[in-house]
């Protein structure tokens, strides 16, 4: 029953409390439901005192756990079910955190996602559990402990195989929902439970049948039992920090797995070569039975293949259902999603990419790709974070370090929050700039990056760049130094953990981190987001930040929101002239499609009040605010990107455009140049 309020309580805070109320209001109601507990408890024991009827509700029948002396020594057979049980702890958690990384590059990086993760795994532990009634019956404590080690240890390796499936099965049944967010959940719990439900349910179990191995003595019972659980937490806590900080990185998911299942199968192992009641026959041929049968499982298994594990399906369905119809419509046949169709699109999709690199770290799973074309692509947990595609990424990537120091008018000291493939600080080290100080948490994508030194200037080994392996945040909460320009590409506001980079708390922190008169530049996916949820952002960074302005790099539905701290932004155009005559800095913008002359034309949207207006017009839909503790599109915009209810105010290059006349506001000493004959013949 514990475990069962424990997956409830997941999934209210997951699915209800958080999106609705945030983590503050959550967290009261959690301890005024622990206040509420306790305080029925000591009633209930006061009220005994005066009604004999619910005595017995707070009285035993004998004296529990109140032994006095030492506890009894454990037998030899009791040692070996600790040990194992300690260990059967520790493999739970290697599953656990191996589960929830492989699983996030199949249903995705949100909290919806590891919500549903976390109650599936939880569903299993409570089923276990409540099938210790029908299982006490079958056996002892020390077969059933035998058999359920073995189960969880065979059903694991059975499911190692379906992992590589699930991309494949989530493609096919997407295309069968309604295009609703619950639909998408279950389907995500579905395929948790596919794979997850079975161990779980045999690690639940253990529990109930090792304390049934310890329930004889009644008087020591309780001493009995917190010692075997303090074994089994100490198991535990060591499988979540190995498997997290050692074991994912040093050999991937998939061999994390593969140790917990032999942790499982070596746990049943010792127990059946503990038993001091048997034979040494009788011993030694059930573990080799196990032990060789487990081998040949462990033998049978190939290694995933990183390009299906990578393909993002939770973000790309659509695409992939797309490529589906372009199929269909060039074979003029009938294919679907289903059976042998499904599996040869796949296919037939994956041989389109090269793998370059591939990494496993604490944090992230990284990969770059190169597709038939030629254009690279770089990977974070199967979501594209980056491409040398000159359409679409490549623009942003460029433009995003060039606008800003472009505008500012001596940048020298520049902070950049992730690093990705390397090209927007390669972009900015175009300029004298003295310092380029960059937080990127992962060193696998530091090394991956690598694979586009060709495009991105090779940052890496530019003296000028520092690269601080830690949490955006953290740099700049804990540093002394202050920056002329702030450039933030973190991946989308709706990734856990990448969302509280789009909090006012955030706009608050870089405002103080940032020189009076320096620029902060934000990148916004506005083609991932709803029309409410990005005036949500550009509110929230509007409120430590009047002068924003907007801008864009020319791709589809690419926002970047450039302010000046403490001002208006205001434009050189001698100045910027200067800076774009540079033939390093004019060159690397010519990538982008771009005349670098006419740039603040051609990437200009609105000017501060332009921007405004468009947030504050309509007076009858207020904005939120994105704060920590309500991370309003962390929980909002998954739902609107399975209802494909996205912007359309900004989802082509055209209806970026800004008006000419509000660009005038903003450069100055623009008479003469090529920018403004550009302005002067549009107007006219």
């Amino acid at each position: 029953m514990n475990t069962v309020g424990a997956l409830v309580g997941a999934g209210l805070a997951g699915y209800v409390l958080l999106p609705t109320l945030g983590a503050h209001a959550a967290g009261i109601i959690a301890v005024a439901v622990n206040f509420a507990v306790g305080s029925g408890f000591w009633l209930v024991h006061r009220l005994a005192a005066t009604s004999p009827g619910i005595e017995s509700l707070t009285q035993s029948s004998g004296p529990v756990g109140v032994a006095a002396g030492p506890s009894p020594r454990f037998s030899a057979l009791e040692r070996a079910l600790v040990l194992a049980f300690a260990a059967s702890g520790f493999a739970s958690m290697l599953y656990e955190v191996a589960w929830t990384r492989t699983l996030t590059m199949i249903l995705g990086t949100t909290t919806y996602s590891f919500t549903t993760m976390l109650v599936t795994f939880l569903l299993g532990i409570a089923l276990g559990s409540l099938l210790f009634g029908a299982l006490q019956r079958l056996g002892t404590p020390k077969n059933l402990f035998v058999w359920i080690q073995s189960l969880a240890a065979f059903s694991v390796l059975l499911t190692i195989p379906l992992f590589e499936k699930l991309p494949v099965i989530y493609l096919t049944l997407h295309g069968f929902l309604p295009g609703s967010w619950m639909a998408v959940q279950v389907l995500r719990f579905a395929l948790a439970a596919l794979v997850m439900l079975v161990p779980t349910c045999a690690l639940g179990a253990t529990f109930p049948i090792v304390s049934a191995a310890f329930v004889g003595d009644t008087t020591v019972i309780g001493r009995q039992l917190g010692r075997v659980y303090a074994m089994n937490t100490v198991g535990t806590v060591l499988g979540a920090t190995l498997g997290g900080l050692v074991l994912i990185p040093a050999l991937g998911m998939q061999a994390t797995i593969i140790a917990g299942a032999i942790t499982n199968a070596l746990a049943a192992v010792l127990v059946i070569l503990a038993d001091p009641n048997a034979s040494l026959k009788r011993r030694l041929i059930p573990a080799m039975a196990v032990s060789a049968t487990f081998a040949l499982g462990i033998a049978s298994l190939r290694p995933w293949s990183p390009l299906v594990m990578n393909s993002g399906v939770y973000v790309y369905a659509d695409r992939y259902q797309q490529m589906l119809s372009r199929v269909e419509a060039a074979t003029q046949g009938e294919l679907d999603l289903r059976g042998r169709n499904a599996r040869e699109l796949w296919e037939m999709a994956m041989k389109q990419y090269e793998l370059l690199y591939y990494g496993t770290g604490q944090t992230a799973t990284v990969a770059v790709m190169q597709r038939s074309d030629g254009v690279r692509f770089l990977t974070i947990d199967g979501k594209t974070d980056a491409s040398t595609g000159g359409s679409l990424d490549m623009k942003t990537q460029i433009l995003l370090g060039q606008l800003p120091l472009l505008f500012h008018p001596r940048p020298d000291k520049v902070f950049v929050v992730g690093f990705g493939s390397g090209m927007t600080v390669g972009s900015v080290l175009t300029h004298d700039v003295r310092v380029v100080d960059c937080a990127e948490l992962s060193g696998e994508v530091m090394a991956a990056s690598r694979y586009f030194d060709e495009v991105n200037h090779s940052p890496l080994d530019d003296d000028r760049t520092q690269i601080i392996q830690r949490d955006a945040r953290n740099v700049l909460l804990t540093t002394a130094d202050c920056y002329d320009v702030i450039i933030s590409q973190p991946s989308n506001p709706w990734i856990a953990g990448q969302s509280n980079l789009f909090s006012l708390e955030w706009y608050q922190l870089v405002a103080k981190r940032l020189n009076r008169g320096g620029l902060f530049a934000q990148w916004l996916p506005a083609y991932y987001m709803s029309p409410q949820d990005l005036k949500v952002v550009m509110h929230t960074m509007r409120v430590v930040f009047p002068n924003a302005t907007v801008w864009t790099s020319g791709a589809m539905g690419d926002v970047i929101l450039i302010a000046k701290n403490g001002s208006e932004l205001q434009i050189d155009c001698e100045v910027l002239k200067q800076r774009l005559m540079r033939p390093v800095v004019f060159t690397d913008i010519q990538r982008t499609g771009q005349d670098p002359l006419l740039l603040t034309f051609e990437t200009f949207v609105m000017n501060e009040d332009e921007l405004g207006m468009f947030l504050y017009g309509d007076l009858e839909s207020p904005i939120r605010l994105n704060t920590d503790d309500h991370l309003v599109t962390e929980f909002s915009t998954p739902k609107q990107l399975a209802r494909h209810q996205v912007v359309q105010e900004f989802a082509t290059p055209d209806q970026l455009k800004g008006n000419p006349r509000s660009l005038a506001r903003i450069i100055t000493n623009l008479n003469g140049s090529p920018a403004a004959v550009s302005i002067n013949n549009r107007e006219g």
